[in-house]
């Protein structure tokens, strides 16, 4: 029987982001109270990552959940990530784009995806966030079967003064109606530390405000205090300190 969430733990809050085959990631598990809940779950995970429904799980949790991460631990989680989370509330009464006129940006069509992957791939290199082991066919393909099809919108190229600056793939998080992300975004690696970094992630704001968000939440690795202080300059609060573990077969 394919994986799916139970009812109370979804009433409890627990999330879960389908990438299948490639991956399953779950949030917010800390959220059951019952240990025996937990251990259920992780056993339904096993069972999926055992009949080849998904090629690992990831599970996100609060740093400090020491019983939490202590079960995942026991069951051969390893530690992929600590992370830090930020928010940022949007003004409601209307829609402000106040970034720089000097970075412009399109959204790419099906016949330039190959060429968007490639400029993904370069923005990937040299991240001070933990790396990611498929490739970024394997990433585009996961991200359409965990987001639907508002992939087909979402993926933008973003140049500064006509020359190629990075990318940025604004979503409305699945599950919810106003919760903004940036599924990714990423500066060219000749084009980092030039200050552009704060102007590129408030395009991505901006466009998340014209999809409908009503807010943001983002999170960066907490060795990456080049993002940390974009998220300051741009108002972003910080909410949360999250540390991800995953599974592989």
């Amino acid at each position: 029987m394919p994986f799916s969430l139970k009812d109370r733990e979804l009433k409890a809050g627990v999330k879960l982001l389908d990438g299948r085959p490639f991956y399953l990631s779950l949030e917010g598990i800390e959220k059951l109270e019952e240990m025996d809940m937990i251990d259920s779950l992780l056993a339904r995970l096993d069972q999926a990552i055992q009949s080849d429904e998904a090629n690992h799980v990831s599970i996100t949790l609060d740093r400090f959940c020491t019983l939490g991460i202590e079960r995942l631990k026991k069951n051969f989680y390893f530690l992929q990530s600590t992370t830090l989370e930020y928010c940022k509330k949007f003004q409601l009464e209307k829609i402000c784009t106040n970034h720089n006129s000097s970075i412009t940006y399109e959204q790419v069509e099906k016949a330039r995806i190959p060429y968007f992957l490639s400029m993904w791939e370069l923005c990937s290199k040299g991240s001070l966030n933990s790396p990611s082991k498929h490739t970024i066919e394997v990433q585009y393909d996961a991200m359409k079967q965990e987001i639907g099809k508002q992939y087909q919108t979402s993926c933008y190229l973003v140049y500064w003064e006509g020359k190629q600056l990075g990318m940025v793939i604004p979503i409305i998080e699945p599950g919810t109606k106003e919760e903004g992300r940036l599924f990714y975004m990423g500066i060219l690696p000749e084009q980092r530390g030039k200050g552009y970094g704060t102007l590129l992630h408030q395009l991505g704001l901006d466009l998340l405000q014209e999809k409908g968000a009503t807010y943001y939440i983002g999170s960066t690795g907490i060795e990456n205090k080049p993002m940390q202080q974009i998220f300051r300059n741009n108002n972003c609060k910080p909410i949360f300190q999250a540390v991800t573990y995953m599974k592989e077969k």
